[in-house]
């Protein structure tokens, strides 16, 4: 997705300075698509002094031409490339702003100081700390007099000291800083990162006095970002088969657009994760993700649940009463199941769709909702349709582009990758220091039809951690359900078959080739040759 998930604008133009890329961010800052500013001069919508010709400079101040004819104040930074140039562009105004304020008002600086969430102190021209405020107290852990008039990197120990400094950028080179990111070392000895920003203080007469830094503790955001990048990225839906690279390859297509998205696939094939993560790599990432599965709420409840109730409407509602569009309004609904949604709900559910609006149960006042909406299925909605228990035209609304995951046993050749990803998982929340699984384990993976796909994948693998008592999990460690006569039987064995086959073709018969595609060893490969009779064409 590259560009397109950065905050700031950034722009891509060739040496002409013609525009061959933007991103979302110029979006937000111009109100330009990209369709609109492609291979036009950039010095159309940008002016700024000059541009550099072979080394990258940060710090220049620019003004922006919106789409409304505003123009707004950027900072601009430049990097050459072999065919180009990169311009980052960030909105530098409130900033700006404030530290005017604090250089025109002095007499509202302690107020100011003090009401802000970021830590902030002054310096000197002597690189001596001559006044911070209570949020830099919590940050670095010392106290007000402990810190006046000692030298700012004796304080701060940050990990720019000496190289990079803000503070000296600012002093120096009469530059604003602007988010730089630096580690700091608390007075307990902790490092923390930080966001920076300096601009240097001026007395009546103009004349530089010192510089004003601010700081802002990143620890609880980059602590957050971790947890929604591990749960949510890309990497945790796990895969290296052509069937799950093509999933990625949709998923980066489909993330950054406004459009509706059908997921389709088997229970436990991680429809939900999927959706989650469109949400998540969307425009719509910082507003509501609602969930709602059609079929674990009876049929006379869905319709309150998903378009709420007005007081009165019926026995029990005692106050009015948002549904799960209302709540979910501006950012996604997903609806688990659509397949088991009856047809007067389905009829309700395309006029959200094409109108955008809907009524609550029981009242006569419209209410107006932008939602994106991802649906999930492990129904035949196509066969459904024919049997005219599915709406076509919701079908096609809904179906604007369809996501379809592959059962586990289409995929065979991730189950390595699976496991080992679940038994790292596990073993961080266990204490446990299990390495992988025994090679028989493995085979007997690799033979089983996992009916509950991914996720009876990990259930098995939580159950196998819970038991093993050693630094590999072995066929006792797993459940007893497993070893019983499979369900399917010859179909699971001829999907296996015919996969195992389309591999083989695929890298030319090399059993070297087709082991390390399917993840298992070329022994293991060779006994389904074997036991399915497969032969190379003559």
């Amino acid at each position: 997705m590259g560009i397109h998930l950065l905050s700031d604008g950034i722009v891509k133009t060739d040496r002409k300075f013609r525009i061959k890329e933007i991103n979302e961010g110029f979006t937000r800052l111009s109100g330009f698509k990209e369709e609109e500013v492609k291979g036009k001069s950039l010095e159309e919508f940008l002016s700024i002094p000059g541009v550099p010709e072979k080394k990258p400079v940060s710090g220049i101040e620019g003004m922006l031409k919106t789409k409304e004819e505003a123009v707004l104040p950027v900072l601009v930074s430049v990097m050459p490339e072999k065919e180009g140039y990169v311009f980052t562009l960030r909105n530098v105004y409130e900033y700006v702003y404030l530290l005017k304020r604090l250089a025109e008002e002095r007499n509202f600086m302690e107020a100011i100081l003090e009401s802000i969430a970021e830590g902030v102190f002054t310096i000197d021209r002597e690189w001596r700390i001559t006044s911070c405020n209570r949020a830099f107290e919590e940050i670095t852990g010392y106290k007000r007099e402990e810190v006046i008039g000692k030298k700012c990197g004796d304080v701060i120990r940050s990990s720019e000291c000496g190289k990079e400094c803000p503070l000296r950028r600012a002093m120096e080179k009469r530059e604003k800083v602007t988010n730089r990111e630096v580690v700091i070392k608390r007075k307990d000895g902790k490092r923390i990162p930080v966001s920076v920003n300096a601009t240097i203080l001026y007395d009546a007469s103009g004349e530089a006095i010192g510089v004003v830094e601010t700081l802002r503790d990143l620890s609880e955001i980059k602590r957050l970002m971790r947890e929604v990048s591990e749960r949510y990225r890309f990497g945790n839906l796990i895969g290296k088969s052509r069937e799950m690279q093509r999933v990625y390859e949709k998923l980066e297509i489909v993330a950054p657009t406004d459009s509706n998205v059908l997921i389709v696939g088997e229970t436990g094939t991680g429809k939900d994760l999927v959706a989650r993560m469109i949400h998540y790599n969307s425009k719509r990432k910082n507003k509501p993700f609602v969930k709602i599965n059609c079929a674990a709420i009876p049929e006379n409840l869905l319709e309150s649940e998903l378009f709420g109730y007005k007081k009165g409407a019926f026995t029990g509602a005692v106050e009015d009463k948002p549904g799960k569009f209302e709540l979910a309004d501006g950012g996604t609904i997903f609806l688990d199941e659509i397949g088991d949604m009856s047809l007067s709900l389905q009829a309700k559910l395309l006029r959200v769709i094409e109108e955008k609006e809907f009524e609550r149960l029981g009242d006569v006042e419209t209410r107006k909702v932008d939602v994106r909406i991802i649906a999930a299925t492990h129904r035949d909605l196509r066969k459904l349709m024919e049997e005219g228990r599915f709406r076509e035209d919701l079908f096609y609304r809904l179906n604007v582009v369809t996501i379809y995951l592959p059962p586990l046993r289409e995929r065979i050749e991730d189950i390595p990758l699976l496991v080992d990803h679940f038994i790292k998982q596990f073993s961080q929340k266990m204490g446990k220091e299990v390495k992988g699984v025994e090679e028989d384990v493995m085979d007997f993976f690799i033979d089983y039809p996992w009916p509950g796909n991914v996720r009876e994948l990990e259930h098995v693998i939580e159950h196998a951690m819970i038991h093993a008592k050693g630094a590999f999990i072995k066929l006792s460690d797993l459940p007893e359900y497993l070893f019983e006569k499979e369900r399917e039987g010859k179909k699971i064995e001829d999907v296996e078959k015919e996969h195992i086959e389309r591999i083989l073709r695929e890298v030319g018969w090399s059993m070297q080739k087709a082991s390390k595609a399917l993840g298992i060893s070329r022994t293991t490969l060779w006994r389904k040759i074997k036991k399915y009779g497969i032969k190379k064409p003559e």
